[in-house]
């Protein structure tokens, strides 16, 4: 009886240790996860949720701050229809309170009559960077690279 009960515990005990491991939102899950929600706010077209994952410290090689890339987006999301993002992460790195993340990005997207690729194309996906800084809760976007050297006027 004693070797079930202490056996039963370990097993209990053994359990919850591969539980914690898999389902521990590590810092990689929570940039995926901002990775994802942000594509989601995109499709839907919800600024306010898109922005929820952008820091007001962001800033990129154009020179955008917070506010202008959410009137940029504003404007660009009010004339595209029917959204379709296909990405794939190819690498997270990880540095105490920064990440930077590598993807291949194509979006498709209707204006009007006209549909076409706006990143990306048939034949390449575009390779965007993400910046993100650590706030003292969650992950925030600081800078996007690619996106407008790739981005093309489809309409």
């Amino acid at each position: 009886m004693k070797k079930n009960r202490l056996a039963f515990i370990l097993a209990a005990l053994i359990l919850c240790a591969a539980a914690v491991y898999i389902f521990y939102p590590t810092d990689e899950k929570r940039i995926i996860r901002v990775i994802n929600n942000s594509e989601d706010a995109i499709v839907e077209k919800n600024i306010d949720k898109l922005m929820e994952y952008v820091s007001y410290n962001y800033r990129d090689d154009y020179g955008a701050s917070y506010i202008q890339i959410k009137k940029i987006l504003q404007t660009v999301l009010s004339r595209l229809n029917d959204i379709k993002i296909e990405r794939t992460i190819t690498k997270i790195s990880l540095r105490e309170n920064f990440a930077e993340t590598e993807l291949d990005v194509r979006v498709i997207a209707s204006e009007g009559e006209n549909r076409g690729y706006i990143i990306g194309d048939a034949g390449q996906a575009a390779a965007i960077k993400i910046f993100f800084e650590k706030s003292s809760y969650k992950w925030l976007i600081t800078k996007v690279e690619g996106v407008f050297e790739t981005s093309r006027n489809a309409f």
